[in-house]
């Protein structure tokens, strides 16, 4: 039985206004929120660029979706969007990066290097991906379009993906949000920006390290795209550049004359 894209969205927004009430719970009200819109901006950000660059697309090109091609020539019939990624893709990346790198957190403790309780979620948080994904490809939420070592229908590029999302969201996310303390490196330019020492945030107003953990964020973004980059290439050197089974999934497509 596959299960419609809307279908997925409505599982998904009940699970985030569990996910964020439990969150208030653990972080408190702005540490929850300041997680919540950070993933969004996050993720929005390197979903749109990924599909902007041909990796992947979610626009429906099965025939037996309701809204998917058939109401809408091409609508695959998510309800919410942010630009060409559906929002509910950025609240499940919430959902599941929140609890991990909170037990990350809490069970390597607060002496532990941010670095290595950040790759420790990480890790998690594709384990819950390596269940997710290959569901998700299977009911055609999302499809695929790019060549790549492919493990159990999903390309290992995208693992590769999810390890850094949340290894640079979630060191980032400690070191200004949960410690209030800052970056050598970047020291100079927040000074100038936000005209304060962002190397201790204690004291600042919940709202100005918000915008501090933003801006680091995008900060951030260049050396994301660098790591996922230089991994997935030598993985594709070690394992060979293989177009993914389409075949196996979608038995009635044809792609790039693989049958």
């Amino acid at each position: 039985m596959k299960l419609e894209s809307w279908v997925l969205e409505l599982v998904l927004y009940g699970f985030f206004l569990l996910m964020l009430r439990e969150g208030r719970i653990v972080l408190g009200r702005e540490r929850t929120s300041t997680f919540l819109w950070g993933s969004i901006l996050w993720t929005g950000i390197i979903e749109n660029a990924m599909v902007i660059l041909g990796g992947y697309d979610y626009f429906a090109y099965a025939d037996y979706y309701r809204f998917g091609g058939k109401i809408i020539n091409g609508y695959a019939g998510w309800v919410a969007w942010v630009l060409f990624v559906p929002l509910a893709i950025c609240i499940g990346w919430f959902l599941l990066s929140l609890p991990a790198l909170v037990i990350s957190i809490r069970v390597l403790g607060e002496r532990t290097s941010i670095w290595i309780k950040a790759a420790f979620a990480g890790f998690m948080l594709v384990s819950f991906d390596m269940l997710l994904d290959p569901i998700s490809v299977v009911n055609e939420w999302w499809r695929w379009t790019s060549p790549g070592f492919y493990f159990r229908g999903v390309t290992v590029g995208n693992y590769i993906g999810w390890f850094f999302l949340l290894f640079f969201f979630g060191a980032v996310f400690e070191r200004t949000v949960v410690q209030e303390g800052g970056f050598a490196w970047l020291a100079g330019i927040e000074r100038r920006l936000f005209r304060a020492n962002t190397m201790d945030l204690a004291g600042m107003e919940p709202r100005r390290i918000a915008k501090v953990f933003y801006f680091r964020l995008i900060v951030y973004l260049p050396i994301f795209f660098l790591c996922c980059m230089t991994v997935a290439t030598l993985v594709l050197l070690a394992f060979g550049n293989n177009w993914g089974p389409f075949d196996s999934v979608f038995p009635n497509q044809t792609f790039r004359g693989i049958h």
